[in-house]
């Protein structure tokens, strides 16, 4: 009888333990997808940078030493939380959910495959005891969430950096780290905030005070030290004066069907322009991609609409147009000289998968009928990433590293045009498609950290906004917003000299990545070694 109750007092009690341990888990669950939403308000529109070191500490916080199937699980919910929002804009383009939720679902598995990497090193022998352990722990989680975000940003097909942590770091202090180690140095700097938060929450809960407060103060001086980095601004090679036309476009998919419509409003905005201040006046004007619905090149009357806009300021025009050649098309940014007509083309080096081309056609069309949007794909540009344009009123050529659209979020494609002579990167965009989304302040935000990285002033021109002039420091000097027809004019300092982060190239990420997978090899085979020869852990 006594043994009865004994055995139903265990069960019970078993029981017990298992109910407090599901629940601990769905809590932990629940705490992954919030710290994702919480990433996501470090984003454009909201900005609050400081939320993103936070919403990795609590991440970590929830999965440290966890299973990896748990971990892996909290982690595809952080990224739920944090892309779905923050990738909103594709479902706005689109006009359909498959896109976003497609996009969302894939960038999310990659931080899956994080969850399940952090679990099984986390609880390896240095990061779990011992004097160092604290630092460890906070290098190897940063460091395998940069090399996941390096991950998913360049592979496939080039990868999608929307989301890295540098892109919601453009009003931080530790902004200048950029041009030292790029956005992944900016993006590893955040990480390791992260974990210092973290180490605090966890070495308060050991009552380790002294280490609390090391921890905390270690937060502190990452995020204050890159104010003391010396960020080389001014100008070298003097100064060109640049006019950004943004001549609106209707908000409906209709606008670039109506031929001419997007290239008379540009046209429109730019004789409004010179009759402000005057012809001779600009070295160049800046048309947003696009602008020409139909490319001058091969259309006489959008050239007739170009060639009036050229004439009445009398200065080169720099126009988006999208050429079709041999069952293909590109993405164009042409010199128009007044009198001269078309010159040297920049080509669009980095089309965007599933925006501008579909990759894997056949498989994506079993799927949806939405891969046929697309009816040509783009190819992506072979030629330099720089234009040299004759100033027209200092009579001088000026070169400028350029980049279209989303090539904004990509350092390595900006930076080509830098180490090729651009004194100044010019990033003609169209976000026409994307009216009232975050995606115009998002791409903004990566024109303000890139302007760091290149240590050169950005001019960013857009259809229908956000069209911006940025400082080599990051700073917005001037914008227009969005629906605005007008146009921006400022003498922008052209640089020759290069940041450490460009002279350093592609080498901190592929460190990075180097590291990732080295630290999660050991961590496999640490783990292997622990659960003994039978797969059974020693002594059970």
């Amino acid at each position: 009888m006594l043994g009865t109750r004994r055995r139903r007092s265990t069960r019970r009690r078993a029981t017990g333990l298992h109910a407090r341990a599901a629940r601990g888990s769905l809590a932990r669950l629940g705490a992954g997808a919030l710290a994702g939403l919480l990433l996501w308000s470090a984003f454009p529109p909201h900005d609050l940078w400081f939320c993103a070191p936070v919403a990795l500490a609590a991440l970590e916080l929830a999965t440290r030493q966890r299973p990896a199937a748990e971990s892996a699980t909290t982690f595809l919910l952080f990224g739920i939380g944090l892309f779905a929002p923050l990738l909103h804009f594709t479902r706005v383009s689109m006009g359909s959910p498959i896109g976003w939720v497609a996009l969302t679902v894939v960038e999310s598995l990659y931080l899956a495959s994080l969850g399940a990497a952090w679990a099984v090193v986390s609880r390896s022998g240095p990061l779990v005891s011992g004097k160092w352990a604290p630092a460890a722990r906070v290098a190897v989680f940063a460091v395998l969430w940069c090399g996941v975000e390096q991950l998913r940003s360049s592979w496939p097909w080039g990868g999608f950096p929307f989301g890295r942590l540098a892109y919601a770091m453009a009003d931080a202090p530790m902004l200048p780290v950029a041009a030292y180690g790029g956005s992944v140095g900016l993006s590893l700097l955040t990480a390791l905030v992260g974990g210092c938060l973290a180490e605090t929450v966890v070495l308060l809960r050991a009552h380790r005070l002294p280490g609390a407060l090391a921890a905390a103060a270690g937060a502190g001086v990452l995020v204050l030290w890159p104010l003391a980095l010396p960020v080389d601004t001014e100008a070298q090679d003097g100064t060109a004066r640049v006019a950004a036309v943004q001549g609106s476009v209707a908000h409906d998919e209709e606008a670039f069907a109506r031929a001419l419509e997007v290239t008379g409003n540009h046209a429109e905005a730019t004789v409004a322009l010179a009759q402000e201040t005057g012809q001779d006046r600009l070295d160049l004007v800046v048309w947003p991609e696009n602008a020409a619905d139909l490319d001058p090149r091969q259309y006489a009357a959008s050239a007739v609409l170009v060639e009036r806009a050229a004439q009445a300021v009398g200065a080169p025009v720099l126009v988006g147009a999208v050429p079709y050649e041999d069952g293909a098309r590109y993405n164009d940014v042409v010199v128009w000289t007044p009198g001269e007509g078309a010159g040297s083309f920049y080509r669009k080096h980095r089309p965007v998968p599933f925006g501008e081309f579909v990759p894997l056609r056949g498989l994506v069309r079993a799927v949806t009928d939405q891969a046929d949007r697309i009816g040509t794909d783009m190819v992506a540009g072979t030629g330099p990433h720089t234009l040299t344009v004759r100033a027209a009123a200092q009579d001088r050529e000026v070169v400028l590293a350029m980049g279209i659209c989303f090539e904004a979020a990509y350092d390595d494609v900006l930076r080509a045009g830098v180490l090729e002579g651009g004194g100044v990167i010019v990033i003609p965009t169209n976000n026409a498609s994307f009216v009232g989304s975050s995606e115009p302040a998002q791409q903004l935000a990566q024109g303000r950290v890139q302007a760091v990285v290149h240590g050169r002033s950005v001019v960013q021109v857009s259809t229908v906004g956000v069209t911006a002039v940025i400082s080599p420091r990051g700073v917005v000097v001037q914008r227009l917003d969005d629906g605005v027809q007008g146009a921006l004019v400022a003498d922008v300092g052209l640089r020759h000299s290069v940041t450490v982060a460009d002279r350093l190239g592609g080498w901190p990420a592929a460190t990075v990545m180097a590291v990732t997978a080295l630290v999660t090899l050991a961590g496999i085979v640490s783990h292997v070694r622990a659960r003994g020869p039978r797969g059974r852990r020693p002594g059970r």
